[in-house]
């Protein structure tokens, strides 16, 4: 099966034009968090469900969870199964066989390439979100407990690809951040952990979404979002730069 990869689609799936609407045989799509599938968490998601299913029926999504939805295991209509093409466990609706969602802090095999996927992040817009009624999930960080899990049973090992939705602390995109929001309020303890977490595995590339812009941090790394990324393409770009890194 051929891989593709994005970043945040909010809800908004726009950007798969006719080339994936006409396809024939299956694909995979990658979108590193904040998908928007379980957000309203009510009859509007389940109508974006549905026309996933309808208008793009040989796409199949593998989700990364984001800050902006829900923990698909607190839903009480997934299933836990087995992906083969991916071999690995995912999260699942029976009603939607061609949306999965990810677990954070598993292994996942995408053609042959072992990736390690780590879901969750901080909304900086956590306390307007509070104040206005909207959607904000408690859970949207991992835990203390599940980040010392993640370190104590990968450390040392390597990896082909990081699949994330924040990142390592250093690799943050200051220059975007919004002047309106408090740094100072922000909570950075995932992005601190994932920097600790990078120099305790090794890997050749980590992806990850959230910051909404498309940029090449360095020889190791990739922030995604609008565009749809061929994902061994990509895998092939990044090692022939850091072939000629290490001439």
């Amino acid at each position: 099966m051929k891989f593709y990869l994005t970043g945040d689609t909010h809800g908004d799936f726009s950007r798969f034009t006719y080339d994936f609407i006409d396809i024939k045989d299956p694909v995979g799509v990658i979108i590193l968090g904040d998908a928007g599938v379980n957000y309203y968490l009510n009859k509007r998601d389940y109508k974006l469900k549905q026309q996933l299913k309808d208008t793009l029926p040989n796409v199949i999504f593998y989700l990364v969870r984001g800050n902006h939805e829900a923990r698909p295991e607190s839903l009480i209509t997934m299933k836990n199964v087995y992906d083969k093409r991916i071999e690995g466990n995912v999260w699942q609706e029976d009603e939607f066989p061609n949306i999965k969602y990810l677990q954070d802090g598993e292994i996942y095999t995408f053609n042959g390439k072992r990736a390690l996927v780590i879901g969750g992040a901080y909304s900086v817009d956590k306390e307007y979100r509070l104040v206005n009624g909207w959607q904000w999930f408690p859970t949207e960080q991992l835990n203390a407990a599940e980040r010392e899990n993640i370190t104590q049973k990968y450390a040392g090992q390597h990896f082909d690809f990081v699949f994330s939705h924040t990142c390592p602390y250093p690799w943050m995109p200051f220059d975007k951040f919004l002047p309106t929001i408090d740094q100072t309020k922000v909570d950075n303890s995932m992005e601190f952990w994932l920097e600790d977490l990078s120099h305790k595995v090794s890997y050749n590339l980590w992806i990850f979404g959230h910051f909404h812009d498309d940029r090449t941090i360095n020889y190791f790394s990739q922030m995604v979002f609008e565009e749809i990324y061929d994902l061994n393409k990509l895998f092939k770009k990044f090692k022939r730069k850091q072939k000629r890194l290490s001439r």
